[in-house]
């Protein structure tokens, strides 16, 4: 019964930081206090301009390299490093719940996953919708070789190819209900916060780092735009050892799942039936989930 102040950590690039600094403190906090709030900063790396790896130079300084944040995998490092993990344990803090600021309606479904968390102990917890095969997001599997096992995300660009090599010769189908077998993991975390700030303290925070070029077209000769090395921070169980509870917690995309992440011009070029995290589909999806919570409230 007695008052909680949560605390939130936002991860910002050098882009960013002085802009959300400066749009917190004009508005009060947006009703939080101050100490409340952690601004973590990330480094960025060395562009990349082609599959030669050739590094790319500044458009507007041709003595300057171009540079881009290295990737959401980063805030395990910073958690570690700044003191945050170490200062919200000593608050009395048990849980920490990662989500990316695009996707608006990703608290709704907090409270459930947080049960089911606690009740099946879980160290890792990913939030995830049923997936349509050739979307563009990750799907949770579980990654067998020997005597080892891990439940992990798979990239979306690599479940094709990984299924094909394994278990499924015709690759990334859907099933007989019209989703992929292998749910979608939407990028909300729920981690159990004593185990996840001792694992840090043994690791550092560091992630595994890899490419993920766009190109232009189907040669994949040429990119849309200079890539970087980048890490996630949905790899993290990757760090864990086999006594670890690593699971997810499925729930309904129009309820938790709508990101803004696709420009109109590319949203209209996605086939059909397929989402387009896009402006105009976030805005739309809000009002389905208002109404898919009022439904299930028997209103």
């Amino acid at each position: 019964g007695k008052s909680v102040q949560l605390p939130l950590a936002i991860m910002l690039s050098e882009d960013t930081f002085e802009l959300t600094e400066t749009l917190l403190k004009a508005n009060s906090y947006f009703g939080m206090l101050e100490s409340q709030v952690t601004l973590l900063k990330q480094e960025k790396v060395p562009c990349l301009g082609d599959n030669d790896a050739r590094l790319s130079p500044d458009p507007d300084d041709p003595y300057r390299l171009l540079t881009k944040p290295h990737g959401h995998g980063d805030v395990h490092f910073l958690l570690h490093s700044t003191g945050t993990l170490e200062r919200w344990q000593g608050a009395g803090v048990r849980w920490v719940y990662f989500f990316q600021d695009t996707n608006a309606p990703c608290f709704k479904v907090l409270p459930a996953c947080l049960a089911v968390s606690k009740k099946l102990a879980m160290e890792v917890n990913s939030v995830c919708v049923a997936r349509r095969a050739g979307e563009s997001i990750g799907g949770i599997m579980q990654l067998d070789k020997g005597d080892a096992s891990m439940t992990v995300n798979v990239e979306y660009n690599q479940i094709d190819a990984l299924l094909k090599a394994t278990v499924e010769p015709k690759g990334d189908v859907d099933g007989p209900d019209g989703y992929s077998p292998w749910p979608g993991s939407i990028n909300q975390l729920l981690f159990a916060l004593a185990p996840y700030a001792a694992k840090l303290k043994q690791t550092g925070g560091g992630m595994p780092e890899f490419v993920n070029p766009k190109y232009t077209d189907g040669t994949k000769s040429a990119f849309k735009s200079p890539t970087r090395l980048e890490c996630m921070m949905q790899d993290y169980p990757k760090s864990l050892g086999p006594e670890a509870v690593v699971g997810f917690s499925s729930v309904s995309d129009a309820v938790s799942f709508s990101p803004v992440k696709t420009n109109l011009t590319d949203a209209r070029t996605k086939p059909k039936g397929m989402p387009t995290y896009s402006a105009a589909s976030g805005e739309a999806d809000i009002y389905l989930s208002n109404c898919e919570m009022l439904t299930a409230a028997g209103v």
